[in-house]
């Protein structure tokens, strides 16, 4: 649809201070993207879109038009009202949707749906917003989105939303992103970036979408979307290191994919009931007795509603004890070695969660304080570097059985008595001197 009006002009001291934040290639292209408004809404309304939505999603169905409008409603933009977009108006959302705080870009994306600024949201427009922010996140990939893979993600959202407030205003979504998707304002700031500037050499953008090296057998697209939004380190590839569906559930295989790997990794376990939830681990693991880790450990749980529950200040992060007799063996997080808040037996079936600990925010992860694996994934989230280290780690290993089972043969049959006894059969050819001589080689 074509519009009449020509772009206004704006001079030399306007056009410096729209710039802004931006630099003079980025400025350019938002001068593009107003020209390309005015002459063409619908091409920016499709520039902007979200694609085919289902009919009980009216604003995601019409994203792009919604968000023209919100730029029509910016506040402090200079010059006479108009029901069309300027470079004023582009210039400004681009820097509270890309350059501003977090509180502000989540201020911006809110305004979308909140087309009546009455500053609340019903449950459906929230659930909306979850969900396009999820989509937001994998813009860029190549496949075909398939919007039933992001949905449950977002009504965990919704509903760990209303745990968190009686009500659905912009102060308590603020506040709900802080805690339970701290990077959500990422997502958003990013997507615009690639809308805006996507004529400009790609850069490191402020969210990248996790890529995995195996389909997971536990989380839909949208909850691995939802982790990735917890830290930066998620944002990456993750390899996957040990699955119950191939290697078993075993905790000697656990163990085995686990030890060695040198990068932050992520648990993910789905119980009997239902539950799916896990465990953020900052640190490599290392078999002793005594707690590690850092403060960038978290525990989370995706189903049957989001919680996130960060280190809140004490030091017992991680647990991973396999040979101790005196304290339990199995993996943990949390609490005490008596007593932790996440514990993995070393049999895989007599593991449990609490409430709360010193070092994690509380929340109970599971349905039940005791619970049944189902299904059991743990994900290397360290790149080539941390899978290249585990294979060095295996090698050194290897090396080192090999060298304990080493027997010198050659000193062991030096007494008669022994070698008839115990090797007789082993040594049954040849001369004594042969033998040896042989076993020597």
């Amino acid at each position: 649809m074509g519009n009449k009006t020509s772009a206004p002009k704006y001079s030399a001291a306007e056009i410096e201070t729209l710039k802004g934040p931006f630099s003079d290639a980025e400025f350019d292209c938002l001068d593009a993207l107003a020209t390309a408004a005015i002459a063409d809404r619908a091409a920016f309304e499709t520039l902007f879109g979200l694609g085919a939505m289902p009919d009980d999603m009216p604003i995601l169905a019409r994203f792009g038009g919604a968000l023209y409008d919100a730029f029509l409603t910016l506040p402090d933009v200079d010059g006479p009202s108009t029901d069309e977009v300027t470079l004023a108006h582009v210039a400004k959302a681009a820097a509270l949707c890309m350059r501003s705080s977090s509180a502000s870009i989540l201020r911006s994306l809110w305004s979308i749906f909140d087309a009546s600024t009455t500053g609340t949201l019903s449950e459906s427009e929230l659930r909306q917003l979850f969900l396009a922010v999820l989509l937001m996140a994998d813009a860029t990939s190549d496949d075909a989105l398939d919007v039933a893979a992001y949905v449950g993600a977002a009504d965990a959202m919704v509903a760990s939303f209303h745990l968190h407030a009686n009500a659905i205003s912009l102060p308590h979504f603020v506040s709900w992103a802080s805690a339970s998707w701290p990077l959500l304002h990422t997502v958003f700031g990013a997507w615009m970036a690639h809308k805006c500037f996507a004529s400009l050499p790609s850069t490191r953008a402020s969210y990248m979408a996790p890529r995995l090296s195996h389909r997971s057998d536990i989380l839909s697209r949208g909850e691995l979307i939802a982790l990735s939004g917890q830290s930066m380190q998620l944002q990456d590839t993750w390899d996957r290191l040990y699955t119950s569906t191939q290697d078993g559930l075993s905790f000697n295989r656990l163990c085995y994919h686990l030890l060695g790997y040198a990068g932050p990794t992520l648990i993910v376990c789905t119980a009997m009931d239902g539950a799916t939830f896990g465990a953020y681990c900052d640190t490599p693991w290392k078999d002793q007795s005594k707690f590690f880790g850092g403060p960038g450990c978290f525990l989370y749980r995706l189903c049957p509603n989001l919680l996130v529950c960060p280190s809140a200040g004490g030091t017992n992060f991680m647990y991973f004890n396999t040979k101790g007799v005196a304290l339990p063996r199995g993996l943990g997080l949390g609490g005490t070695t008596s007593k932790c808040r996440l514990f993995f037996d070393e049999d895989l079936d007599d593991c449990y969660t609490a409430l709360k600990c010193n070092t994690f925010a509380p929340g109970s992860l599971s349905l039940r304080s005791s619970f049944q694996i189902q299904t059991l994934e743990i994900w290397g989230c360290g790149g080539a570097a941390s899978r290249q280290a585990q294979k060095g780690y295996r090698a050194d290993t290897a090396d080192l059985i090999n060298k304990a089972r080493k027997v010198d043969k050659a000193q062991f049959v030096s007494n008669g008595f022994d070698r008839e006894m115990f090797l007789g059969k082993t040594f049954g050819h040849g001369t004594d001197a042969a033998r040896i001589a042989d076993d020597e080689q």
